[in-house]
């Protein structure tokens, strides 16, 4: 009776109702009666992760499941989702590539995990329609006629092996791009981002040089740059590189050896105008460790006028750096550049004593301040006395509320 009810809806709502179930319990429903034996076949989106691994008793026979459903599939396949940590056979992932390439496929998350790369077949670079497109693991080797995804929005790569230079035209051939992340890939010399319509941008690895050379719509930027090849022979500030045009820049952060990295051909007299939009900012990796350091942190905080949002997430050091101390005394005397600064979040805070001084220097210049929230990683001994004592400092707001918490 109740099958019945349900075949009366219409198409689209049974669609959805498919949709929203495991592939395996969709499938399930072809026992429901005559009617319902391939309501399943013309679900649009497919998805293989390992949670459908698991839930069968071998690898072999989950994938003559994924044979089958391919099979039967009738209609467009939007959006295909491969994920699992042994799945090994290289031929069924050229079939199914094959397939799909069929089936004006938009969205693909291929994540194999095999511990080795795995070469993606060229019907991959067929897929006219894509626009969602997410690889781990594999090499990314487009063949000579490959002329783009005309209709890709976003590129999410992870441990991906490929050409710097295909790397760069392909960008060129992804005119509509809005997002772009790249996790551990390829080691870059030159890594230059032109898309005009880029509006997130996310990058852990290694590079030389980064350049954003044609981004006006770029809003987001998360940075973590490794030590390892960093260029030491800059002529000119990295800054004026790095800022070339970000006209749209609303949100910023930067990690590992981001802050040596700008500082290297030394900090600008008259900041890049592409701070003038930030909104947020998020310093990871900040140890306190060295002037240089904590006043290139300083000179990025102050020279973001519509700031109101910053996130500093410390790294212990375990020792007292006085010149830090020194510097940040200063700067608290001298420094108000923070007027529309709102909210503050100190991450693994310790309660070594630069950066209390950091504290206190955000507090003398930050005469909006709503709320500092400091929280510890659990070395932080004295949690409570502390904060009594933070709360004790001279502060330009006097609206400030003060949460800590130790995790």
């Amino acid at each position: 009776m109740k099958s019945a009810t349900i075949s009366n809806f219409p198409c689209n709502v049974l669609d959805k109702i498919l949709g929203s179930l495991p592939l395996k319990d969709a499938v399930k429903t072809s026992i429901l009666s005559k009617d319902w034996r391939y309501k399943w076949v013309t679900r649009a989106e497919l998805d293989f992760r390992s949670e459908f691994f698991t839930s069968f008793n071998d690898n072999q026979e989950a994938k003559k499941i994924i044979y089958q459903v391919l099979r039967l599939h009738q209609g467009p396949i939007l959006k295909l989702t491969l994920q699992h940590p042994n799945l090994i056979c290289y031929r069924d992932i050229y079939n199914w590539m094959l397939f799909l390439s069929k089936k004006n496929a938009q969205e693909l998350t291929l994540q194999i995990f095999t511990g080795n790369n795995c070469h993606l077949p060229s019907y991959l670079f067929t897929f006219q329609q894509l626009r969602h497109l997410d690889l781990d693991m594999c090499f990314f080797h487009p063949p000579p006629d490959f002329k783009g995804f005309a209709k890709l929005i976003s590129i999410n790569l992870q441990h991906v092996i490929f050409d710097p230079t295909i790397f760069r035209n392909l960008i060129t051939k992804c005119p509509l791009l809005e997002s772009l992340m790249l996790t551990r890939c390829t080691t870059f010399d030159v890594l230059e981002i032109d898309a005009p319509n880029l509006k997130c941008f996310d990058f852990l690895g290694t590079s030389k040089f980064i350049c954003f050379k044609n981004v006006p719509m770029l809003k987001t930027v998360a940075v973590c740059i490794n030590r390892i090849l960093m260029d030491t022979s800059t002529f000119c500030s990295n800054l004026t590189k790095f800022f070339h045009f970000m006209p749209s820049l609303e949100e910023f952060e930067l990690g590992g050896s981001s802050l040596e990295y700008l500082n290297m051909g030394g900090i600008l007299e008259n900041p890049p105008a592409a701070l003038n939009n930030v909104k947020s900012l998020c310093i990871s990796d900040m140890s306190f460790r060295n002037v240089e350091e904590v006043s290139s942190a300083v000179y990025l905080i102050t020279s973001c006028p519509k700031l109101q949002e910053l996130t500093i997430e410390c790294e212990a050091v375990g020792i007292v750096v006085e010149p830090v101390i020194q510097f940040l005394r200063a700067k608290a005397i001298s420094c108000g550049a923070m007027k529309l600064l709102k909210s503050v979040e100190m991450r693994y805070f310790i309660g070594f004593e630069m950066e209390i001084e950091f504290v206190k220097f955000i507090l003398a210049s930050a005469p909006v301040l709503k709320e500092i929230f400091i929280w510890s990683s659990g070395q932080f001994h004295r949690g409570t006395q502390m904060m009594d004592e933070i709360k004790q400092f001279h502060r330009e707001s006097p609206n400030v509320r003060f949460k800590f918490e130790e995790m």
